[in-house]
Order: structure tokens, then sequence, then C-alpha cells
């Protein structure tokens, strides 16, 4: 039997046709993974730290690493592969006490307005459809907010608009008063809603 197995291995092929039931593939790559390609030999793909093969149709699938979208996070590494969400507690907001009279308002942040005297937040020069604030009242606001604006921007509330440029604005009429505040054109236009207070003054 030791003799036949020898005949058999010293007259095959090496290495063996996928026809006939091998890889075509002499040596393949360390740590590589074997994707068949019908008769002909595998193809050997090689992940890097942190990817995933993903199919397609009709080909062989890809090595592709993972794309984070809004809120997520994803740290990829040698044998790893993490998925977090960036979105902080409070309605998705990064929130900040304000204990100046001036600040500048930030996509994605919420603050509050927390200092005796008005406090003044300036919307941003340039801002992307779909960036959002958030501004509230705070234990130590007592002469409340203002939300001025730019060249060129304005605010839609309700059936009002402030005016446009930097003479428009919206004001807090009560200590506790918020509102939150979207982006809807490029740089300039702005859509509030959620408005807590029946007393805010629109200019």
């Amino acid at each position: 039997m030791a003799v036949l197995q020898n005949a058999i291995n010293a007259n095959s092929i090496t290495p063996l046709t996928t026809t006939q039931g091998g890889s075509g593939v002499s040596a393949p790559t360390a740590h590589g993974i074997l994707i068949s390609e019908g008769s002909s030999a595998f193809t050997p793909i090689v992940l890097s730290a942190g990817q995933i093969l993903v199919g397609t149709t009709a080909s062989d699938p890809s090595a592709t690493t993972l794309t984070a979208g809004t809120g997520i996070s994803i740290t990829s590494v040698s044998g790893s592969i993490t998925i977090s969400s960036t979105e902080s507690a409070g309605g998705g907001y990064v929130w900040n006490d304000i204990v100046t009279t001036t600040f500048n308002f930030v996509a994605g942040n919420a603050y509050i307005a927390d200092n005796a005297a008005q406090v003044v937040g300036t919307l941003p020069a340039t801002a992307t459809v779909g960036d959002s604030f958030r501004i509230v009242g705070g234990v130590t606001g007592t002469s409340g907010w203002k939300i001025a604006q730019n060249a060129s921007q304005l605010i839609h509330w309700g059936n009002t608009t402030t005016t446009t440029g930097t003479g428009g604005s919206i004001t807090s009429g009560n200590q506790w008063d918020e509102i939150e505040f979207t982006c809807i054109v490029t740089n300039t236009t702005f859509i509030a809603y959620a408005a807590q207070g029946s007393s805010l003054s629109v200019v």
C-alpha cells in the first residue's frame, strides 16, 4: 500500500487543478482567503487590519473597511472592529454651560445661558443644511438669551421671520425660555422649532 501511495504522489499534478478537486494554487499567500473561480485557480485575498469581505454581484468579493455614518464612530485594529455611537445624552447635543455674555454657535451643540446679564449667541457664518443648535435658560441666566445673526442670515419661526442680516434676532422673554433651530439653506437660512416660551421676541 505504501508503494502504491508513493506512486500516486509521484505522478500527480502539483498543485491539483480545480477540476481535479484542488485549488490550482501552489503555496498560497499566507493568511489569505481563497476565493473560488470556477475551473480556474482560486484567488487569494488578504485582508488588512479591520477589513471585512463585502460581496459584489457576479465578481469576487472585495476587501473593505467599514465607513462611519452620522453619529457613529468605527475603530478598526488587527482582529477587532468597534462600532460606537458618538451622540451624547440630551437629544444628541453636546451641552455647554455659558457663563460669559457672548459666544458663537457650533453645529451639534446646545447652550445653557448662565450669566446674570443677557447671553448673546451668534449664528455661525458658515453652516451646512441640517446643522442644528439649541439654547436654553440657565439657573443664573436671569436676563435670558439672544440669537444674533451675520450678514445675509435670517431665521424663520412659525409665521414670523427675523430681519435679514445683523439687525435680525430672536430674544427670550423669560429666564427659562428655550429654542432649537436648524440650517435649511447653506450659510443663510435657519428654521426655529420646539420653542418653549410664549414671549420670544422676533426682530
